[in-house]
């Protein structure tokens, strides 16, 4: 049977969010489905975003997607894992992976979570000193290294995406989407995949927990990546992630452990 994938990508980002998992999607679909949303391509202007239109060209490509393929998997990161949501609630497909979905968004906690983690860190480094085992100090070194790394990038974000003059516009726009979506969830019966990041400087728990709420289909896994943030797939530190969506995809979600408390 044919097959085909939807692609979701963020607020003010674009379909390079999957990067990391396309090798894999390649190999596995017939076709990959990327979608821009309006004002997101290159060399447009993100005053262009519009809710409404976003909503139209999502649904009428997924209509379009279902004429010609007999499976489709629908991937949604942030604002894209919210609107893969809504699909999930009105359409009929097969699996659901959504990637820090921002049906909830501004993580108050965020903050504490970082330091908590940092001292974690610090704490089990420590510890390897003093019993003089030195691969896992290493080990914990890296992931140091790599959480700083993530920070860097999210910062850079930030500085090029929000401190500009369109903020506001695409802003608006963005609660308008996330507005709509929840008003129209009722239920998602797909087998479905939830990712969050620990450290997560966007999209709080909650919107994990809201998600579980909606989920009626038994194969449902959540899990906690505790050194990963808002980046996810775009993380230098995104391994696992992508080992846990090939699985899910792959019909083998008995080998991937749910750990969301």
């Amino acid at each position: 049977m044919r097959k085909a994938v939807l692609l979701l990508h963020g607020w003010l980002t674009d379909i390079n969010d999957f990067e990391n998992i396309i090798p894999f999607l390649e190999k596995n679909y017939d076709h990959l489905e990327r979608i821009t949303y309006p004002g997101h391509g290159e060399g447009e202007d993100y005053r262009e975003f519009n809710a409404e239109k976003t909503f139209e060209l999502i649904e009428s490509t997924f209509v379009s997607l279902s004429s010609k393929y007999e499976i489709i998997d629908v991937i949604g990161y942030s604002m894209g894992g919210a609107l893969a949501t809504y699909l999930a609630s009105n359409y009929h497909f097969r699996k659901l992976v959504l990637l820090a979905p921002a049906n909830k968004y501004f993580n108050f906690v965020y903050p504490f979570s970082k330091i908590k983690n940092f001292l974690k860190l610090i704490y089990a480094i420590q510890k390897a000193i003093i019993k003089k085992d030195y691969e896992n100090k290493d080990i914990l070194k890296q992931k140091i290294k790599f959480i700083l790394k993530d920070d860097m990038q999210s910062l850079r974000f930030a500085r090029d995406k929000y401190l500009k003059s369109y903020f506001r516009h695409t802003y608006r726009n963005f609660k308008n989407v996330i507005k709509r979506v929840n008003e129209n969830i009722k239920e998602i019966k797909n087998p479905c995949f939830l990712a969050w990041g620990k450290l997560d400087q966007l999209v709080p728990k909650e919107s994990i927990r809201y998600l579980t709420d909606k989920c009626i289909n038994n194969c449902i896994k959540i899990k906690t990546y505790e050194n990963l943030s808002h980046l996810l797939l775009l993380s230098p530190n995104c391994e696992e992630l992508v080992e846990d969506i090939r699985l899910f995809l792959e019909d083998k979600e008995d080998l991937l452990e749910s750990n969301f408390t």
